[in-house]
């Protein structure tokens, strides 16, 4: 699907962090892991990067940014864009969790990217750049969870 506006893309983005967050709610109600079930509690609830980004932000401003046209088309399939691991969730390990996770945002970031590269105006933009930023970070942090194996 091409989007017309900012708004548009943002309302995807949406529904792509609430499939995961599902996604995480699903491996959590099956795996014997105590500690995948521990990471995805966090992942599950830490998933709302939008709604992060919302709460910097005041109303007025933000809605002018939805309804930036974007002057490209953004294609964004969530649906294709959403790749279960091919592990039973049952069988998940954390590192693999972990990794997914780092994919996911990733995913995320591109999106912005394409946004990003558009005529914007300023606070299109930096908003823009919130949300690039706020995915960044937490591939930081994942990544740091990663490497201590502690799950």
């Amino acid at each position: 699907m091409a989007f017309v506006s900012i708004g548009d893309v943002l309302d995807k983005a949406a529904d792509f962090e609430k499939t995961l967050e599902l996604y995480y709610i699903e491996i959590r109600d099956n795996t014997p892991n105590n500690g995948v079930k521990l990471l995805t509690y966090y992942l599950s609830r830490h998933r709302r990067h939008l709604q992060e980004a919302f709460n910097n932000i005041e109303k007025s401003d933000l809605n002018k940014i939805r309804k930036v046209k974007l002057k490209y088309e953004v294609g964004f399939y969530f649906e294709k864009e959403f790749h279960p691991m091919q592990t039973p969730v049952t069988d998940v390990s954390g590192d693999e969790l972990l990794e997914a996770a780092v994919g996911y945002d990733k995913k995320l970031i591109t999106l912005y990217e394409k946004i990003r590269n558009q005529p914007l105006h300023e606070g299109a933009e930096n908003f823009i750049r919130s949300l690039i930023s706020i995915e960044q970070k937490d591939i930081v942090m994942l990544k740091k969870t990663m490497a201590t194996h502690y799950y």
